[in-house]
């Protein structure tokens, strides 16, 4: 009994997690029609406000409406994650798959090119390559890609090399299928549940790292409605308004625990480590 009232539990969790992820991205897409007022233009009159009904979460010290903000940001702190690993994911998959499938020098060649970058934790990584690139959020993005698809290749380069050893796989080149046909066919949608699980559970790691470096100052700038660079305009008032660092924190841990959520929910489905 209690096992099933847990296993309702998970999935009831799980069920509110995509919910909010589809919700989140619908409301991305339809933000510029959303917005109760222009989430860049100022006004002195009203800024510092306390959340009311004329302003949901309140004002900025420029007046700019946050609740506006946070929509606009949604397009600037979350959609560029899927562009970020979708790019992370295409190298990878080239890359881990050459590696894996065929071995032998060219597996030795990229695999060395990949410790390099392994050697290094991705945050380090990350603020050591714009440190180099400049800040703004296109070299964060960059940085990002750079110092992130390393750990996929090994990832998918170890499950090739799995995968390939399976009967399934020997079968299919003893009936004549050789190389890209069997990659595709064969191998590719068996490590598909292991790779899309890392990506969805990463999405919140990137969002993170996004939000953390603009926070910093080294990511987006203003007047950029990215929600870690809110953040950081909110530090300076805690005092008198913590509204304005209170609502893009928890906006920011609400989208990262709902993709973190539906990565674990996958995981169990999958029956992965």
């Amino acid at each position: 009994m209690g096992k099933l009232s847990l296993f309702i539990t998970h999935h009831k969790i799980g069920s509110a997690a995509i919910l909010f992820i589809f919700l989140l991205i619908a409301v991305g897409i339809w933000a510029p029609w959303l917005y109760p007022y222009d989430p860049y233009a100022t006004n002195y009159s009203a800024k510092l406000q306390a959340p009311s009904l004329e302003h949901l979460f309140g004002t900025d010290y420029l007046g700019r409406d946050i609740y506006s903000r946070l929509l606009a940001g949604i397009s600037q702190s979350v959609f560029p994650v899927f562009v970020i690993l979708g790019i992370v994911i295409v190298i990878s998959l080239l890359m881990g798959t050459l590696s894996g499938y065929f071995g032998n020098r060219l597996d030795m060649l990229l695999m060395s090119i990949t410790d390099i970058f392994v050697a290094l934790p991705n945050l380090l990584l990350t603020i050591v390559i714009v440190g180099f690139l400049g800040f703004g959020i296109e070299n964060v993005y960059l940085a990002i890609i750079l110092s992130w698809w390393a750990k996929y290749v090994r990832l998918i380069r170890g499950l090739v090399h799995d995968v390939k050893k399976e009967a399934y796989i020997l079968s299919s080149r003893v009936s004549g299928s050789f190389g890209l046909v069997t990659i595709i066919v064969h191998v590719l949608p068996n490590i598909g549940p292991q790779v899309l699980t890392m990506l969805i559970l990463d999405v919140s790691r990137v969002i993170l790292t996004l939000s953390g470096l603009s926070f910093l100052g080294i990511g987006a700038q203003p007047p950029s409605p990215e929600w870690g660079a809110m953040l950081l305009d909110g530090k300076n008032y805690l005092q008198i308004a913590p509204w304005m660092g209170f609502f893009p924190g928890f906006v920011i841990f609400l989208t990262a625990c709902a993709f973190q959520l539906c990565g674990e929910m996958l995981r169990r489905r999958f029956k992965l480590k």
